[in-house]
C-alpha cells in the first residue's frame, strides 16, 4: 500500500512539471549605447615643503620626547610653558598622584605628578 502512495506521488509531481528544466526565457540583446571607457594617465601628487610653523612644531615635539622621565621644569627650561593644561586623579595610580596634559601646538605632553615632583611620561 505505501509503494502505491509513494508512486503515485512520484507520478503527480512528474505529471505537475516538478523536477523538470524550465524552459529558458526569451531574451534579447539591444544595441550597445555605451561608448568605449578611456583611461586617463594617473595625475603626479605633489607633497608641499613643511612650512616654518610645522618644522618649529616638530622641533619642539623631539626636544619634548628627549624629556621623557625627566621633570617637568627640565621640559619648561627646555622648550617653554605649554599653552594650556589640565589634570585628573591618576589612573596608575589612583589616590596616590595626578595624570597632566599638557599642551603645546602640534602635540601634547603626559605627565605624572606625585610628592611634589611632576615626571614626563609620554608625548603625542
Amino acid at each position: 500500500m505505501k509503494k502505491l502512495i509513494v508512486a503515485m506521488l512520484c507520478l503527480t509531481l512528474l505529471l505537475a512539471g516538478c523536477g523538470a528544466d524550465p524552459q529558458p526565457a526569451e531574451t534579447t540583446t539591444k544595441p550597445s549605447t555605451q561608448t568605449e571607457a578611456t583611461t586617463e594617465a594617473p595625475t603626479e601628487t605633489t607633497t608641499e615643503a613643511p612650512t616654518e610653523a610645522t618644522t618649529e612644531a616638530n622641533s619642539l615635539k623631539a626636544q619634548a620626547e628627549s624629556c621623557i622621565g625627566k621633570t617637568v621644569e627640565e621640559l619648561i627650561a627646555l622648550i617653554g610653558e605649554p599653552q594650556s593644561s589640565d589634570y585628573a586623579p591618576s589612573c596608575l595610580n589612583p589616590g596616590v598622584g595626578e595624570d597632566g596634559n599638557l599642551y603645546y601646538e602640534g602635540f601634547t605632553v603626559y605627565t605624572y605628578k606625585a610628592d611634589g615632583v611632576e615626571e614626563v611620561v609620554d608625548v603625542e
